[in-house]
């Protein structure tokens, strides 16, 4: 699983256009410590400068990781699964992003966030085939993302706490998803949710 296929994976999932492929944005680590010191410590850090009349940015993934993902045969397997988590959440920030500028949309830092889970929960899902499999494979998603997480960012801080309702909100909306769709075996039903969720604006994500 490469950084390109986690692209385009989910550009078919949720049927974006667009000329701006993740690769071309991905900066080394001085750069991203320019931008932001805490950047390469972090191992993934979607870089933003807003200015006037455009908006810079880039996408900084810990060279170990891709490595990782793109030298193994199972993305989701014990040995790469922190690395896929990693990646797809980086490519996830970017592709959210400029889909909100090129529709004239604002983001939120918690809106990333959520969909970057979400995004994570749909990728590991829709790479296994069968519906008996599909709900084993949710169910032990859900268990890997959602439960028994760690955080950099201690509770009390802004980061923390974002993380943190990231994560519940994220977790909600996936056993929402298994019970609706994944259990019922209506996997198109399942993408067309997903597309619809995707294009809701933060509040409604957060209130659905």
């Amino acid at each position: 699983m490469s950084l390109n296929r986690i692209e385009s994976r989910l550009r078919a999932l949720y049927d974006l256009d667009g000329v701006h492929r993740v690769e071309d944005f991905v900066c080394n680590a001085q750069v991203a410590r320019r931008a932001a010191a805490q950047a390469v410590e972090r191992g993934e850090a979607l870089l933003v400068l807003e200015e006037p009349e455009d908006v810079s940015v880039g996408l900084y993934l810990a060279p170990q990781a891709l490595e990782a993902l793109a030298e193994s045969g199972d993305w989701l397997g014990d040995g790469s699964f922190e690395s896929f988590c990693l990646v797809a959440e980086g490519v996830s920030h970017f592709l959210y992003l400029m889909f909100r500028i090129e529709h004239e949309h604002a983001v939120t830092q918690l809106e990333l966030e959520v969909q970057a889970e979400v995004d994570k929960y749909a990728l590991g899902l829709l790479a296994g085939n069968g519906v008996g499999l599909l709900k084993e494979r949710s169910r032990a998603l859900r268990q890997r993302l959602f439960t028994g997480v760690s955080y950099l960012d201690a509770p009390g801080t802004l980061e923390g706490a974002r993380y943190r309702e990231a994560t519940r909100a994220a977790s909600g909306y996936a056993a929402h998803l298994e019970r609706h769709f994944v259990d019922r075996g209506e996997m198109h039903a399942l993408a067309a949710e997903l597309r619809r969720f995707y294009r809701r604006g933060p509040s409604d994500k957060l209130r659905f």
